[in-house]
């Protein structure tokens, strides 16, 4: 009855095994699941390797909680395509999301020079809606985004990726005068 009938698992927050993400896709396709949103990129947590940028996931896929624990994983690009392959065989698409330009501080924490302040951080701990996103203004976020674009769409062959686009406070923006040049 429905083109669509999607499913998204937020990994970018709770990272899943390769394991647990096939079993997961193995009851999607049982339900007739036929849309698997991947969301691998948030404040909390960076989880697909970008070849051109190593520190994503050296940096970025790990976070101290605030017991002391850490939260950390990633895909390989081969993982990446294996999940890909694994739910296309269950008739599944994957579509990919980045979330940019708010919820990058796992990239931000990596990549400090990607936001207006070049402050160090660390992964987000908690959730909501961090204040310190990308910046436009300096010019290095776009080919950034350029770069990793590139080497998902490689990786996912879905008619979709999903951009994320959504609740990115412009207070930073509005303070950094590379920004306000560009407005």
């Amino acid at each position: 009855a429905f083109k669509i009938r999607g499913f998204m698992h937020d990994v970018g927050r709770s990272y899943l095994s390769l394991e647990e993400l096939k079993k997961e896709i193995e009851i999607l396709s049982r339900y007739k699941i036929n849309v698997f949103h991947w969301h691998l990129t948030d404040d909390q947590g960076w989880r697909i390797e970008i070849k051109k940028y190593p520190k994503l996931t050296e940096v970025g896929a790990t976070r101290l909680e605030g017991e002391g624990t850490t939260h950390e994983g990633f895909y390989t690009q081969e993982e990446a395509k294996e999940i890909v392959a694994y739910a296309a065989e269950r008739h599944i698409v994957v579509v990919p999301e980045l979330e940019t330009p708010g919820h990058e501080l796992a990239a931000i924490a990596a990549y400090p020079h990607l936001s207006c302040t070049g402050e160090e951080v660390t992964p987000r701990i908690i959730w909501g809606v961090e204040d310190l996103v990308m910046c436009p203004g300096k010019g290095e976020m776009f080919p950034f985004l350029e770069d990793v674009v590139k080497e998902m769409v490689e990786i996912f062959p879905s008619e979709y990726f999903h951009i994320g686009g959504d609740e990115c406070p412009k207070g930073s923006w509005k303070k950094c005068p590379d920004c306000q040049k560009l407005i």
